[in-house]
């Protein structure tokens, strides 16, 4: 049994990967091998798992790259939809936009008001072209009427760097790496891009309290060839739950900054195509296309 990850060893992918790995060997009574197949925005590993073998023996790590790739990839090895299928959502964890303390704004109210006042002169910095950060920026500007301008970068640690030497004065990435960062004062959060506030930190306002329908999720999942039989992925599903949903695993992936899930493989598709469609539709908008 193996999973495929499409990223290099070490990331936050990688790490809950092997974490899931080591338990269902203990369910499965079979060795669970994890291979880093990085590369084309995730498409080279998840390529391998939808041209696997359908007998179930292989399954893929995804993070959002997944839901993104169609809209902005034209050389997609596979299709998204109907070549894979849903296993499970593993986790889901929320974004948040944070600023330069420098910035003139400390919340998106008062962010639209600036970008408005100075068009074309706020920006935003990304890991890259395509990644959820980057069409977070992009929503953000279709639903609030703004146009922040894009700076993508060759990574997080880039973008970061960047944004904590106030050279670039916005930041959308994920709560968990950021946040040592606000606590400290070097950043400050404008909001956060679930539908309602942090569980954990109540005091930062949701960007739906400003622009209503604005939400971002992102999420950990796995899935596997559409060819494997629905008995065996029902199966996979189950046992992928009853791991994320055991309290010791769900502390683990708590501490990481996610919040665990375990959806049912139907429940895991039906987030996938909802957020394909979305999706599509920013990119389209946005006229967002990889170079």
């Amino acid at each position: 049994m193996r999973i495929v990850v499409p990223f290099t060893a070490g990331g936050p992918t990688d790490v809950l990967a092997r974490m899931l790995a080591e338990r269902l060997a203990v369910i499965w009574k079979q060795p669970v091998v994890v291979e880093n197949k990085a590369g084309g925005g995730s498409t080279i590993g998840t390529n391998i798992v939808a041209k696997a073998a359908p007998d179930g023996l292989t399954i893929g790590m995804v993070v959002m790259a997944h839901v993104v790739n169609p809209a902005i990839r034209s050389d997609m090895p596979y299709d998204t939809l109907n070549d894979l299928a849903a296993v499970s959502q593993i986790t889901s964890s929320a974004c948040v936009l944070v600023a330069h303390p420098s910035l003139p704004a400390n919340n998106v109210q008062e962010l639209i008001a600036l970008a408005k006042a100075k068009p074309g002169t706020l920006s935003y910095a990304t890991p890259g072209i395509g990644t959820l950060n980057h069409v977070s920026g992009a929503l953000l500007n279709q639903l609030a009427g703004i146009d922040l301008l894009h700076v993508p970068y060759g990574g997080s640690a880039a973008a970061h760097s960047d944004v904590l030497s106030g050279r670039v004065p916005l930041l959308f990435d994920v709560w968990a790496p950021v946040k040592e960062y606000v606590r400290s004062g070097k950043l400050k959060v404008l909001g956060v891009t679930l539908k309602n506030r942090l569980a954990s930190d109540p005091g930062y306002p949701a960007i739906a309290e400003t622009i209503p329908h604005f939400e971002v999720v992102s999420a950990f999942g796995l899935v596997t060839s559409s060819k494997v039989p629905r008995a065996i992925i029902d199966r996979i599903g189950a046992d992928v739950a009853s791991v994320v949903r055991d309290p010791a695993f769900a502390a683990k992936v708590r501490d990481f900054g996610m919040d665990p899930v375990g959806s049912t493989p139907q429940e895991y598709d039906r987030f996938i195509r909802a957020e394909v469609a979305r999706w599509s539709r920013v990119v389209k908008d946005a006229n967002i296309r990889m170079q």
